[in-house]
């Protein structure tokens, strides 16, 4: 029988990444398109859904989705798609030929061929 890992809680990991960063409450809140009352909601929850995690991740420069992901042993092939896409929108020129490679793996169509 595995042992149950401790869940993340989200808003709180969320909030340590911003407090480290130099943006405020109302830059933050305008990355997210809400208002800065929703941060603060933000910071308290302890799920948050995977869309507004990838928008929090880009406005933070923080992969989030990788984060929750590692913490938990069962990994899904869903929770690996998203981590590459919040790669590729931040990789340079010289790794996009190894994210397609991964890519191709998890079997995603993209527009992009690899040509090796």
């Amino acid at each position: 029988m595995k042992k149950r890992q401790k869940e993340i809680n989200i808003g709180e990991r969320v909030k340590e990444v911003f407090d480290k960063s130099n943006m405020s409450v109302s830059q933050f809140a305008k990355c997210l398109l809400c208002k800065p009352q929703n941060v603060y909601n933000i910071f308290r929850r302890k799920r948050i859904d995977i869309e507004l995690l990838c928008k929090i991740s880009n406005a933070l420069n923080h992969n989030f989705v990788e984060e929750v992901r590692q913490k938990h042993e069962d990994s899904t092939d869903a929770c690996k798609k998203i981590t590459l896409i919040f790669e590729i929108n931040n990789a340079d020129d010289n790794a996009i030929k190894t994210l397609l490679k991964a890519i191709k793996q998890l079997n995603i169509k993209t527009m992009y061929e690899d040509k090796d």
